[in-house]
């Protein structure tokens, strides 16, 4: 069979697959009640990765999106059975809630974030390969059609091809922006492949005038410092100070999502000021305490690409079982399976006009109040700053990072 000829069959039953998903998803999605559950467990879960990659790589930018890397690990959670499951439902936050449930609030916070982009381009889309001969549990395979909309198929792992399957369907659904997911051959083990891919490109609400974006000292973590391309931009914000950082919320248009930039403060660090963090104190505090107020930003223009392996990280959180020998896939398959890899790869690009980000994560599975007046303030990001894209409706957050070099791509 020609190469064009494999890649179009291939094509046209991803096609058919995503048609039969659409066609199938039932109307009912979940209740707001465990979608609110959902949503302050994948903050919980979002910070806790995020700074466990960060404490692995010190003075290194980080970018990740936690919607997709949780999406990849709940549609893979079902699959797991006994220990195995409540472990993984341990580190991703969602220990409350049972299978059914959970899945609907999944479906139901999926399509309320597909909502926020009447003014924005946002896209998600979620796939599961399996190898040509190996058979899926009826149910596992429903509920990720059903409720994450994930297209199903059977492909031939050991075809040399595959990986250019796959990176191609990465490119599609990144708008050409993460590609080569796969290096080379798929491990000949292989025996389920799940990937999730999420792109999003947001013109700010209101734009930063390219004329007043100017070179300026940044300063570095080893107190260094590099010429850096800084927009500026005066007027209203949603601004806070406290809780060890200042903080800005840059809304996109249509206001409902931003990009959350905080600050360390004098004396402190982007370090420190990731301690302090976790979903309490985002939910509670910071995201509470955003208020109007005038002022000026100075902002560095910076693109960043990042990849991780994220086994070590998720097994520090622990979850451990599903890596091992000992998991328990048996809602997946008959065969014994084991998780034996999560990668994950991104990209940020923030300019005068506006965000672009996405990112791919895949999981390859292997046998085994009033205020008196006040002046206006300045916020001059010149050193190492954490952001956050997220959406101000179901509070989720889809992209997170840490910028310590604004100039260095990766």
């Amino acid at each position: 069979m020609s190469s064009t000829h494999f890649c179009e069959r291939i094509r046209w039953k991803a096609l058919a697959g995503i048609m039969m998903c659409v066609a199938s998803w039932p109307a009912l999605a979940g209740s707001p009640a465990d979608e609110a559950k959902l949503a302050a467990g994948n903050t919980g879960f979002a910070f806790a990765l995020f700074k466990q990659l960060a404490g692995e790589q010190p003075a290194k930018n980080v970018f990740i999106s936690p919607y997709s890397i949780s999406t990849v690990l709940q549609m893979v959670c079902n699959g797991a059975a006994g220990s195995t499951r409540r472990e993984m439902a341990g580190v991703l936050g969602t220990s409350g809630l049972e299978a059914a449930s959970l899945n609907r609030a999944c479906k139901g916070l999926d399509q309320s974030i597909r909502s926020a982009q009447s003014n924005v381009v946002l896209s998600i889309a979620n796939a599961i390969w399996y190898r040509v001969g190996a058979e899926l549990r009826p149910g596992f395979e429903s509920a990720n059609q059903d409720f994450f909309g994930a297209t199903v198929g059977a492909l031939d792992f050991t075809d040399p091809r595959i990986g250019g399957i796959i990176n191609a369907w990465a490119d599609e659904n990144t708008h050409g922006r993460i590609k080569n997911i796969v290096a080379g051959r798929l491990p000949g083990d292989t025996e389920v492949f799940l990937a999730n891919a999420i792109y999003f490109k947001g013109s700010w609400d209101r734009k930063f005038d390219p004329k007043q974006t100017k070179e300026r000292a940044f300063n570095l973590r080893d107190g260094s410092q590099k010429q850096t391309l800084m927009m500026q931009q005066s007027g209203e914000f949603q601004y806070q100070e406290g809780n060890g950082c200042q903080a800005v919320r840059l809304p996109y248009a249509g206001g409902r999502l931003g990009m959350c930039v905080l600050l360390p403060e004098a004396g402190s660090s982007a370090d420190k000021l990731l301690a302090t963090l976790n979903a309490e104190v985002w939910q509670n505090q910071l995201r509470r305490q955003f208020h109007s107020r005038k002022g000026s930003l100075v902002f560095p223009r910076f693109k960043l690409e990042y990849g991780a392996e994220l086994k070590r990280p998720l097994t520090a959180l622990g979850m451990t079982l599903p890596f091992s020998r000992a998991a328990d896939f048996s809602a997946m398959s008959a065969t014994p399976l084991y998780l034996s890899a999560v990668k994950h790869k991104s990209f940020v690009e923030v300019n005068e006009e506006g965000t672009e980000a996405a990112a791919v994560t895949t999981a390859r599975m292997a046998m085994m109040s009033m205020r008196p007046p006040t002046p206006p303030f300045e916020m001059v990001v010149d050193h190492p700053f954490v952001f956050v894209i997220e959406d101000n409706v179901s509070n989720a957050i889809l992209f997170m990072g840490v910028v310590f070099d604004p100039s260095r791509p990766s």
